[in-house]
């Protein structure tokens, strides 16, 4: 499959809208744009991989919102919603904006998608103003769950190895290929976005969607823990 094919998908492009760790991310996005960022005049954040816009659109009534995304078919629809979005590569095109321009850049899901995330979140840093947030999630490779799976010698969840089909799942494998290259542990994605000059200010840990009730449990349980935690939310801060 083609890689521009890939994420032209329906799956792609409305993966995470509305999955409960969206949610939490929004009520973060609202706290900073509300309470935290300082500027008095039009607050601006931007949405890195908005797809279909569904998520973006709900955050017009507290700053202006833009949106990039890969995939045209996603462009088009976050359009016909109404916002100013731009077509690129996260990986390797420049941001469409001004240095210093955004107060907050929001990576809902993204990360684990790009081929080179270190140019991605350099670009990121540049665009932010000085104080600027980026709020980040993304699966957790060493959630508890994966920890189980790895164990048993199953393939952890959120890793792929094919762009057609799941293998080496338990249970079904029926479920399409979402095109995750980089998997980060806890550890591991503060010590990246440190490395780029971040500062951390908050971690949570969310459960996953979709488990069988007992897993639910369980795993609503655990993922209070951030390196346990089926996905990782992470709220960092440039300097000033």
């Amino acid at each position: 499959m083609k890689i521009g094919d890939f994420y032209e998908r329906k799956e792609v492009i409305h993966e995470v809208v509305e999955a409960r760790r969206s949610e939490v991310c929004y009520k973060l996005l609202v706290e900073l744009i509300t309470k935290k960022v300082n500027n008095v005049g039009e607050k601006r954040i931007l949405d890195v991989g908005c797809g279909d816009g569904s998520f973006a659109v709900r955050l017009r009534k507290y700053s202006r919102v833009f949106g990039i995304d890969l995939s045209q078919k996603a462009v088009d629809l976050a359009r016909k919603a109404g916002l100013s979005v731009y077509k690129a590569d996260a990986s390797r095109e420049e941001l469409p904006f001004d240095s210093e321009y955004l107060d907050v850049v929001y990576m809902g899901d993204v990360i684990e998608h790009l081929f080179d995330p270190d140019f991605a979140i350099c670009e990121v840093l540049r665009v932010l103003k000085r104080g600027g947030f980026l709020v980040l999630s993304t699966p957790n490779l060493a959630s508890w769950l994966n920890r189980l799976l790895l164990f048993l010698g199953l393939q952890p969840r959120y890793s792929e190895v094919s762009t057609v089909k799941q293998f080496g799942r338990l249970g079904r494998q029926d479920f399409a290929p979402v095109g995750h290259l980089r998997l980060f542990t806890h550890r591991a994605l503060r010590q990246f976005l440190t490395f780029h000059h971040f500062n951390i200010v908050k971690v949570e840990g969310v459960a996953s969607e979709g488990l069988p009730r007992a897993l639910g449990h369980i795993d609503r349980t655990i993922s209070r823990i951030p390196s346990l935690a089926s996905s990782i939310i992470v709220v960092v801060q440039k300097g000033q």
